[in-house]
């Protein structure tokens, strides 16, 4: 993104910081649990793991939604004993929020949700108007760029799903694929790509960062050539 949108973006998100004395940190981050930028209060907050799990939680909140008949969640509320932590999805990314409590003098939700709301939008609206921003997911332009490929899943290194394509047993696949990484079924912590090969398909497994992996499903025996490209579309995006 270029350094002229950064800056204006990073503006918006002090914005938010603002707010209230008791918000610590906020994170923009897309679907896909990729960080876009980020302030803080408390450097011991990691924004790619904000970022992740909210990306993972908000899948999981737009699936269950969907099983009970519900509309698309607009926002989330996770308490802890600590801190509350707000999202707020937008079209194409999410505004992830840490509130303390011990600063919160009783602050409630939804009195500062729709100031948010409006940060959140005036940065898609920044966004979405500039070249530099890409709408899309990584799913999308692995999909798009790479034809033998008709299956994808991005999800957590611990097996959860954050957003797929083509599969129908979203949360068993992803627990599968992510039990080879979480359970010390490497061979080497450094270990970037596992290649699980039949006669009819192969299944590419590639580490994203150290929050995220991809799972690709392909037919045919070039696997290695496909998995070369996979990477080429990881590399773009950071």
């Amino acid at each position: 993104m270029p350094g002229e949108i950064l800056g204006e973006v990073a503006g918006l998100l002090e914005e938010a910081l603002n707010i209230h004395t008791s918000v610590r940190s906020v994170v923009l981050c897309t679907r896909e649990g990729v960080v876009v930028a980020s302030v803080s209060r408390d450097e011991e907050l990691d924004p790619t793991i904000l970022s992740t799990v909210s990306a993972a939680l908000v899948w999981a909140s737009i699936t269950t939604m969907g099983s009970v008949g519900g509309t698309r969640p607009t926002h989330l509320v996770q308490s802890t004993p600590v801190s509350r932590i707000l999202t707020v999805l937008q079209h194409h990314f999410q505004l992830v929020v840490v509130i303390s409590r011990a600063d919160d003098s009783g602050l409630l939700i939804e009195n500062v949700l729709p100031t948010f709301q409006s940060i959140g939008t005036r940065v898609e609206i920044l966004m979405s108007s500039r070249k530099g921003f890409k709408t899309g997911t990584i799913l999308g332009r692995i999909v798009e760029a790479i034809p033998d490929i008709s299956q994808a899943m991005v999800l957590t290194a611990e097996g959860l799903p954050i957003g797929s394509v083509g599969f129908q047993n979203d949360i068993e696949m992803a627990a599968l694929v992510g039990s080879i990484f979480a359970n010390g079924l490497t061979y080497s912590d450094l270990t970037e790509t596992i290649y699980i090969s039949s006669e009819d398909n192969n299944v590419i497994v590639q580490r994203v960062d150290e929050k995220r992996l991809l799972a690709v499903v392909c037919k045919g025996d070039n696997s290695e050539k496909i998995s070369e490209q996979v990477k080429n579309v990881i590399d773009s995006e950071v």
